[in-house]
């Protein structure tokens, strides 16, 4: 997997009066979104911020469709709790491809609310990807975290989903930075490698 990251200079940003964020020029702006909430709502699609209506059930059932493990309800829950942004895609009106209020993606971003961000658990019901549900979770996902100050955004993917996060404005390794993950191994050495994060390409 190699590391993709949204990056600026921590100094452009400031605080109002209000306390909100401030973007200035040269810093990490949000990433267009091309494809409305309105345009979606017409498709049945509704993007939901916050995790107190998720499912756990179904939300594991989610991550089973796309090939990531179930995990176990009461840590699943408490990463919820510890996770910065958490974005979703639920369907509005029930239709032979959905039923109404079902899951049809997920994201969520872990960060320290200042300095960094990190993007994990992008995933979309098969049935609903090469829609553009996986971009606009992304961009939408992306916007929020850098609406909210944090001027570095890093996500993990595999090489043949990396064309796709630079579209989204993501870069490749910059300053030939890589990314790594402890692994436990095995006493033959072989590497005992948990998928627990391990992102899928969205659509």
């Amino acid at each position: 997997m190699l590391g993709v990251v949204a990056t600026a200079a921590a100094e452009g940003i400031s605080l109002n009066k209000a306390g909100w964020a401030v973007l200035h020029e040269g810093t990490l702006q949000p990433p267009p979104i091309s494809k409305t909430d309105e345009q979606f709502a017409s498709d049945n699609v509704q993007f939901v911020e916050g995790y107190a209506d998720i499912n756990l059930a179904e939300l594991n059932d989610l991550f089973e469709k796309v090939g990531f493990p179930r995990r176990d309800p009461a840590k699943l829950l408490l990463a919820l709790e510890h996770t910065h942004s958490v974005m979703w895609i639920q369907c509005t009106k029930s239709s032979r491809w959905a039923k109404l209020g079902q899951m049809l993606g997920f994201a969520r971003a872990t960060s320290d609310g200042a300095l960094s961000a990190t993007i994990w658990d992008v995933a979309v019901n098969p049935s609903w990807q090469r829609v553009g549900l996986g971009r606009a979770v992304i961009e939408r996902l992306t916007a929020r975290l850098v609406t909210d100050g944090i001027s570095t955004v890093t996500l993990y993917a595999e090489p043949n989903v990396v064309g796709l996060y630079e579209k989204l404005g993501f870069v490749r390794d910059p300053d030939g930075i890589r990314g790594m993950a402890f692994q436990r191994k095995s006493k033959t050495g072989k590497a005992l490698i948990e998928r627990t994060n391990r992102p899928r390409r969205p659509r």
